[in-house]
């Protein structure tokens, strides 16, 4: 029995090991009332062509100054929130771009990334650091707003904190909060929950794919878009145009597509990473145009942003202004014409939602009854297995009998494997390191 035991330790100790590994870079994607992209031609119909030749050959939204900060998904700790990175950085561009047009020359507006994972799964709209989609992030933004980043910082948690406390719903302060000293306790700061503040939403959101779809939206604002993220990607991009060499189809990360170009005869996509700003170039990344290559030209997102709130509070004769427990009334008349909601209708409710983006052009719109739920990228298939008919000198066979000299021995290869196996993932990672080391 001790060396049975011993060999469920090994092999436990072999699977975290295997686990770990293979999961802590992964990003998690899922797909709601539609299946994942398949591979299909690209190619562009003759009027397309034509239409893609009226665009500017170079377009990059930064070079125009029109792109806010970066950021990173993965500190303090790792958080598969990709989806929500990818579609908000493009909002906060987007937003940067709409304040230009309308004169504004305020700082950036960052949206709030923790405000969304505390509070979005909650009304089914994403797993939080489990999964989600731009659909998810877009359709929050639509129905309740989303404060700037001031309201909470990200720590990479989602609204599994609130599982017992709460039912997964989250609490006030987990939308926006703010910790004081108050009139009513001078000499203890407290920690209280904000119900009014300025809210960001998308008038409007869909979906697009294809190298001129993508152009033409491309002329508005940055895109959101999938993409299928290799070993090579992941560990060895540093600079330059990235070609996907391994067919890779699994689009199980999302990026922000600032612009395009060409460089040398290689025409070329300019995305932003969520990995920090030490990663790629600085931050960001160049990938092959035209191809759909490691399927980014398959699965993109857009959204039109409504400021109308922000204009309640910055115009020349604000409703509202502000204060350490958030937005008050200056103007009592007009803002009982523009009342500011508080924030009951999103905190300690579980109303669920279903996103409402519109579809791509030409594309078949299916039934409700018709929509098949298809499981997450990250979900294993069950798949049932062929069962084996048995003879009847099989069904009444002995099994065979299982002696310590044999598990012994077994327990003796597994070990040596599991050795093996953490030596070469070791050696493998001191490689990458080497790699990545820059030789000035």
């Amino acid at each position: 029995m001790r060396i049975i035991h011993l060999l469920f330790v090994v092999t436990f100790v072999c699977l975290t090991l295997a686990k770990s590994k293979a999961a802590c870079h992964k990003c998690h994607r899922t797909w709601k009332h539609r299946e994942h992209p398949k591979y299909r031609d690209m190619s562009k119909a003759i009027e397309e062509a034509l239409e893609l030749s009226k665009f500017p050959k170079h377009y990059d939204w930064c070079d125009l100054g029109m792109c806010t900060s970066s950021w990173n998904q993965h500190i303090p700790q790792y958080c598969g929130s990709c989806f929500a990175h990818g579609s908000l950085s493009s909002a906060n561009d987007r937003i940067k771009i709409l304040h230009h047009k309308l004169g504004y020359k305020g700082p950036d507006v960052m949206l709030g990334r923790q405000s969304f994972l505390n509070c979005a799964p909650g009304h089914g709209l994403s797993e939080g650091c489990k999964g989600g989609e731009p659909a998810d992030v877009y359709e929050f933004m639509r129905v309740y707003g989303l404060p700037d980043e001031t309201c909470l910082p990200y720590n990479a948690t989602d609204h599994s904190k609130y599982a017992q406390q709460y039912n997964g719903t989250c609490p006030p302060e987990g939308f926006c909060m703010n910790c004081m000293y108050t009139p009513e306790s001078p000499d203890v700061a407290q920690c209280f929950p904000v119900t009014k503040m300025v809210r960001y939403r998308a008038k409007k959101y869909g979906r697009i794919e294809g190298e001129y779809a993508m152009i033409k939206e491309l002329q508005n604002g940055p895109i959101t878009c999938g993409i299928a993220v290799t070993p090579e990607f992941k560990f060895n991009y540093s600079v330059g145009i990235f070609n996907d060499t391994t067919n890779g189809t699994l689009i199980d990360h999302d990026v922000e597509i600032v612009g395009y170009g060409e460089e040398k005869g290689i025409k070329f996509w300019r995305a932003r990473n969520s990995w920090g700003t030490y990663w790629g170039e600085n931050g960001f990344f160049r990938i092959v145009r035209g191809v759909n290559n490691a399927f980014i030209e398959s699965d993109c997102h857009y959204m039109i942003p409504d400021i109308t709130e922000e204009e309640l509070v910055w115009k020349k004769k604000p409703i509202y202004g502000g204060s350490i427990f958030g937005l008050q009334p200056i103007d009592e008349v007009a803002a009982q014409k523009h009342p500011l909601q508080d924030t009951s209708f999103i905190t300690l409710n579980d109303t669920q939602q279903e996103s409402h983006e519109i579809p791509e052009k030409g594309k078949h719109t299916p039934h409700p009854e018709d929509i098949v739920i298809p499981k997450t990228h990250h979900e294993k298939p069950k798949d049932k297995l062929p069962i084996e008919k048995k003879s009847d000198f099989m069904a009444y066979q002995q099994p065979p009998t299982i002696t310590a000299s044999s598990l012994s021995m077994g327990l003796a290869f597994l070990t040596v494997g599991c050795v093996g196996f953490v030596i070469s993932m070791i050696a493998a990672t001191k490689l990458r390191q080497a790699r990545y080391q820059i030789i000035e």
